[in-house]
C-alpha cells in the first residue's frame, strides 16, 4: 500500500474512532453492574482514546478529504435513527388515540349542560 493510500485510510478511519469516542465521551458513559459485551466495547473506545488531545482530533479533521462528508453522515444517520423511533412512537400514539375513540363514541349519550325542566321555565 502506498503512503498516500495508507494515510488516507487512517485518516478516515481514525476520525469515525474519535469523532465517536467524543460522543461517547460527552454522554458521560459509566461502568455498570450488567454491561454487555457491546456497552463494554464503547467504554473500551473511549477509555483507549481519552488521552488523545483535541489537538489530534482537529489534526485529523483538517488533514481528512473525507471529514465533512464523515461529519454529515454522522448527522443523517442519527437522524435517520430518531425518526424511526419516533415513527414508531406515533404509530403507537395513534393506535392508542384511536382505540380510547372507539371506547369513547361507545358510551352512551350525556348531555353536558342539565337538561331544561318545565318549572325552569315558569321563573
Amino acid at each position: 500500500m502506498s503512503c498516500a493510500a495508507h494515510n488516507w485510510h487512517a485518516a478516515g478511519s481514525q476520525f469515525v474512532a474519535h469523532t465517536t469516542r467524543r460522543l461517547l465521551e460527552k454522554l458521560g458513559l459509566e461502568k455498570t453492574p450488567i454491561n454487555t459485551k457491546g456497552y463494554e466495547t464503547l467504554l473500551s473506545l473511549v477509555e483507549n482514546t481519552v488521552g488523545d488531545s483535541f489537538d489530534l482530533y482537529y489534526g485529523l479533521f483538517l488533514n481528512n478529504l473525507n471529514a465533512m462528508d464523515q461529519l454529515e453522515r454522522f448527522h443523517l444517520a442519527f437522524e435517520s435513527l430518531k425518526k424511526q423511533l419516533f415513527s414508531r412512537l406515533h404509530n403507537i400514539h395513534q393506535k392508542q388515540l384511536f382505540e380510547n375513540e372507539e371506547q369513547i363514541l361507545a358510551l352512551p349519550k350525556r348531555s353536558i349542560l342539565p337538561e331544561k325542566s318545565e318549572d325552569s321555565d315558569a321563573s
